[in-house]
């Protein structure tokens, strides 16, 4: 997974869970003020990261007699005010790309909100300035749309991104939550955050305003947390039911600091047992199944690969061939091995064979593990890797490949992360990003996998 700076903040695997919270919308420059320092007097007492969020202009309304807020130019002043004077990080949305270039200036973190997220010239604009982006998920679409969605942020070279759940649409006026949701975006390669509050609104459920079921926040944040999202978005208000914006669904602040500590207990437990830690600014190593691994050099290619290559012979075999009578062949195939890439198939990740020999037990074990890139007797390794990557519309940063002798260097070099097994060849062990502790044809593909999918955050283990 790609982690994503926010001033001194890292979003994403290995990190504590952020808070990013706030007002609805600006009400009093005062009392927003004064929200944002007992949210960070809070966060500072349990040990949370924490990003202010305040809206300038709440432009989807329901109705056209509904509060908006200050509006740009006294909204981003005030935020502005907060973010300097508390020295924290400050979230906002933007609503019209007329407006990125001035918010860009004055905030850290731009908001993409979820009626807008499919609006192609706002994205690309707020993608642009080069902050960080904060998208939520539409209430009418599938988790797996937002593929497109980062694709238009990624096209303007920006990594720094953010994907947000916040409910899809059940009906009239009611609004779900699938929990799988965050697990699916979160495959897309970047942190997830879940909207408490929001995801518990009933949208124009009051006819002139939006209402909503404020009593489902802590247990779906619960929740959300267990799964282990980066992020946890709440809108919270000392007076709810004074609130100018959204009161029904937004928290009490009073009833704030419990709820976080048990917010902050569930990640720990989740992060310890199931997520790598890593300070990755300081390049911690890590032990990942029984490996070892500098974080910060290999978990930064391991959250972009889509597609896992391997040799065979000394790689999925220990390398020893039988030869019988009648052209008889026997190669020696680890079990671990195949379940290992039953894993990688069975969570998404691409896997293709490579190999200079033609066999008959290599197809017929390719057969038994469902891979169906099978390339034998291949003379030009990097010629035929080059035809998957094109057939497959993908870069070389997205790729791996586990290789064990010189002929898989040129390979090697090429794509996103190199992997060399244990008993490789010095010099490919020399070139690679990293040498597993099992040798080949003993685990050293399942060794591979899970490195993979626990740094990319898609398997405990």
């Amino acid at each position: 997974m790609e982690p994503v700076k926010v001033k001194d903040i890292t979003i994403g695997t290995g990190c504590p869970i952020v808070l990013i919270a706030g007002p609805c919308v600006i009400e009093r420059e005062k009392d927003c003020h004064l929200i944002a320092e007992y949210l960070k007097e809070v966060t500072a007492r349990i040990g949370m990261p924490f990003i202010f969020k305040a809206s300038y202009d709440k432009a989807n309304r329901t109705s056209i007699r509904s509060f908006r807020g200050p509006g740009l130019k006294e909204g981003l002043r005030i935020l502005k005010a907060i973010g300097e004077g508390l020295d924290i990080p400050v979230l906002t949305d933007v609503h019209c790309v007329t407006q990125v270039e001035a918010v860009a200036s004055t905030v850290d973190v731009l908001q993409i909100p979820a009626f807008l997220c499919r609006q192609t010239d706002l994205v690309v604009a707020a993608a642009q300035t080069k902050r960080a982006i904060n998208v939520k998920k539409g209430q009418f679409m599938s988790p797996a749309e937002m593929k497109k969605v980062v694709e238009k942020i990624e096209s303007t070279g920006n990594d720094r991104i953010l994907l947000t759940e916040r409910g899809t649409t059940f009906g009239y006026n009611n609004l779900v939550v699938d929990m799988r949701s965050l697990v699916i975006m979160r495959r897309l390669g970047y942190p997830v955050v879940f909207d408490a509050t929001h995801s518990v609104q009933l949208p124009g459920g009051a006819g002139e305003a939006s209402s909503g079921q404020r009593e489902f926040v802590p247990y779906l944040a619960r929740a959300a947390s267990a799964l282990g999202i980066d992020a946890l978005f709440m809108e919270v208000h000392p007076y709810p039911e004074k609130a100018l914006c959204d009161g029904p669904n937004v928290w009490p602040l009073d009833k704030l600091e419990n709820l976080l500590q048990q917010i902050v207990a569930i990640d720990n437990i989740v992060r310890e047992y199931a997520i790598p830690r890593a300070d990755e600014s300081k390049g911690t190593s890590i032990s990942i199944c029984s490996g070892t691994t500098d974080i910060s050099h290999v978990g930064k290619k391991a959250i972009k690969v889509k597609m896992l290559i391997m040799d065979v012979d000394g790689v999925l075999t220990d390398g020893k061939i039988v030869l019988g009578n009648n052209g008889f062949e026997a190669k020696s195939f680890d079990s671990k091995d195949g379940h290992g890439i039953k894993l990688a198939q069975d969570t998404g990740l691409r896997v293709a064979i490579i190999t200079g020999r033609k066999s008959e037990a290599v197809s017929r074990r390719a057969e038994e593990l469902g891979i169906k890139e099978v390339y034998q007797g291949v003379s030009d390794k990097l010629g035929m890797y080059k035809q998957i990557v094109s057939l497959h519309n993908l870069r070389d940063e997205e790729v791996a490949y586990i290789g064990d002798d010189i002929v898989d260097l040129p390979i090697m070099q090429r794509v996103g992360l190199s992997i060399a097994v244990g008993n490789a060849d010095d010099e490919v062990k020399r070139h690679a990003d990293h040498v597993t502790k099992s040798v080949g044809g003993c685990g050293a593909v399942r060794e591979t996998v899970e490195l993979l999918l626990k740094l990319q955050g898609r398997w405990a283990g």
